[in-house]
């Protein structure tokens, strides 16, 4: 995939502006260069280059992008974000106070830094979508590019534009379908379509990338949509869609029309909606033997010791680049120091780095549980001096997630010191630093690869469980695909005879941990209406004030980090005050 993603830097100028404007238009000839759209469909090799800008533009990653041809408007202004979503979540707080989720904790999202505050591929995306359209209009045109390859080529096409027109609904409810290119300007003044309108454009999509994509590649090429990529992009849109937010006939806001309601949820809710949701999950675990995806499992490293975390199952699945698990991931750069995209926004500055990391607050270390026996972990209000046998009982994976004091970070901090006056304590607000997504290849100055998964095989399991117990209640399946995920990671089995609600909170309580920090706990909560929960994205988030009372004991006292706010209209994005201007988009409630 790295030989893939190498693209014609005439192509990619050529195709970094979005417009509906003629292709002629936009074409800068260097002398005695002459570069056509033509061209591109002239030869297999030029459509390959094509396919790779189609990448560049489409692929998503979980990180903010700071790539300038990727997130620039057409008006030239770029974003600049740092960090990540996750501070803007009960998941972590942001080692700096400059980064984009900050906007989020005080409320001071608006119209106008949408896009600077979180959405900075939006025009991206409008990018990858036409590149999608213009492949499948021409692609047959190719004259020695066989048939297997023109079909392959439009399935990758439709799943970019699926993906794209997905993280445009996540965000904004109904969008305009754009499923050919524009040439005119009049051409593209098009309005939003409703929610359900938008949701099966989407599903068809998917679809349709499933009956023609293949079932994998060679090595040299992952990285590249497959049918197991499609079928999870339509079990995270039903899931998506069967949720609180959408799957209502009474929105979070009503929109100012009440008619355009149906641009923000269905106007009806309908329990079916999460069998949907259901099957498609099941449909990605059925399918997934075929693919060579697998959940990493070694019984040995269900529950590793601190000399040999590394090795536990679920520090592989998200450490390991290629590994088993991963359905796709985003492969378009290169290989980087902690100083690079995207590990500046992961590596704490005291560990060595210069930019902006995160924290995790106790509002997230709360969520785990003791491994003993499941049950959650006592964390006294005014503080205690056991923080250390309380760290020794928690679920495996919280050592895998959290770089906690005492706990090695990797070769070059062995023993990570957060108390007072500790070497990793400067703003350290939480108490412990979020490790995931660090890899050990960045200790002493090494270079790593990005290679960042968009969908792992553990989410279809808790997608599943979720879904069929909104369905009918937690059934042995329901069940039996959460214990899957716990089991691996040393966890005891759900307790018997939970409720439909008692199984819910359960089942989101395990999405937050499998899922820590992969810029799914954002939508969750938006999904779920729970934003405004005490704690959750208003409120009170807390960390703890750690103090070294002996070489090994230490003592833990939780504070108030932060008191943020959520304005109820936060649920949905607010479109960019410069697209409503232009006429055509109806703007989201709360925000016009």
């Amino acid at each position: 995939m790295k030989n893939f993603i190498k693209i014609s830097v005439l192509i990619s100028i050529f195709w970094a502006g979005f417009s509906c404007n003629k292709l002629e238009d936009f074409l800068d000839k260097a002398p005695g260069v002459d570069v056509t759209e033509d061209n591109i469909f002239t030869s297999r090799q030029n459509a390959e280059s094509y396919v790779s800008t189609l990448y560049q533009y489409g692929m998503v990653s979980i990180f903010p992008n700071r790539d300038a041809a990727v997130i620039s408007s057409p008006t030239g202004a770029s974003s600049s974000l740092a960090g990540t979503l996750s501070g803007a979540t009960d998941e972590s707080e942001n080692e700096a106070n400059f980064p984009f989720a900050q906007q989020w904790n005080s409320g001071s999202i608006i119209p106008g830094n949408i896009i600077g505050n979180e959405d900075s591929k939006y025009h991206g995306r409008w990018k990858a979508i036409r590149n999608a359209n213009i492949l499948l209009e021409r692609i047959d045109e190719v004259p020695d590019a066989d048939d297997t390859y023109k079909t392959q080529v439009k399935g990758e096409a439709q799943f970019i534009r699926a993906l794209n027109n997905f993280e445009t609904l996540k965000r904004y409810g109904g969008f305009p379908i754009v499923d050919k290119r524009f040439v005119t300007v009049e051409e593209a003044k098009i309005s939003r379509a409703s929610l359900e309108e938008c949701v099966n454009f989407i599903l068809k999509d998917c679809d349709d990338a499933v009956a023609n994509l293949p079932a994998s590649y060679p090595p040299t090429q992952r990285g590249r949509a497959t049918k197991l990529a499609a079928l999870a992009l339509k079990s995270r849109t039903l899931l998506y869609a069967a949720s609180p937010l959408f799957n209502t006939g009474t929105p979070f806001i009503s929109m100012a029309n009440a008619a355009d309601n149906k641009l923000i949820c269905y106007g009806n809710a309908d329990n079916n909606r999460w069998k949907l949701a259901a099957d498609a999950a099941q449909a990605v675990l059925d399918a997934a033997p075929e693919a060579g995806v697998a959940l990493i499992d070694v019984p040995a490293n269900r529950d590793p010791a601190v000399a040999t975390v590394t090795q536990g199952n679920y520090r592989v699945a998200w450490e390991r680049r290629d590994n088993a698990e991963i359905i796709i991931a985003d492969k378009t750069y290169p290989s980087s120091s902690r100083f690079g995209f995207p590990w500046y926004h992961l590596y704490p500055v005291p560990m060595g780095s210069f930019w902006v990391s995160n924290t995790a607050t106790l509002n997230f270390v709360r969520k785990y549980e003791k491994k003993a026996d499941g049950l959650p972990q006592t964390w006294e209000p005014a503080g205690g001096d056991d923080l250390v046998a309380k760290y020794n009982e928690l679920d495996p994976r919280f050592k895998q997630t959290v770089g906690y004091n005492g706990a090695r970070f990797n070769a070059e901090h062995p023993i990570i010191e957060t108390f007072a006056g500790g070497k990793h304590e400067k703003n350290c607000f939480g108490g412990a630093w979020v490790l995931k997504h660090i890899p050990e290849g960045l200790a002493n100055g090494g270079s790593v690869v990005p290679s960042i998964a968009l969908y792992r095989l553990n989410e279809f399991y808790l997608n599943y469980a979720e879904a069929i117990n909104e369905f009918q209640g937690p059934t042995p399946e329901a069940y039996a695909a959460v214990n899957t995920i716990r089991t691996r990671s040393g966890m005891p089995d759900l307790p018997p005879g939970l409720s439909k609600d008692e199984f819910r909170i359960r089942v989101r309580n395990e999405r937050d941990i499998e899922l820590a920090f992969e810029d799914h706990r954002f939508w969750d909560i938006r999904r779920w209406l729970i934003a405004e929960e005490e704690g959750v994205m208003k409120g009170a988030i807390q960390g703890v004030k750690i103090t070294k009372l002996t070489a090994t004991t230490f003592r833990y006292v939780p504070y108030v980090i932060e008191t943020r706010s959520f304005n109820k209209q936060m649920y949905l994005h607010p479109f960019d005050l410069n697209e409503v201007l232009k006429g055509n988009l109806v703007q989201n409630p709360g925000w016009e």
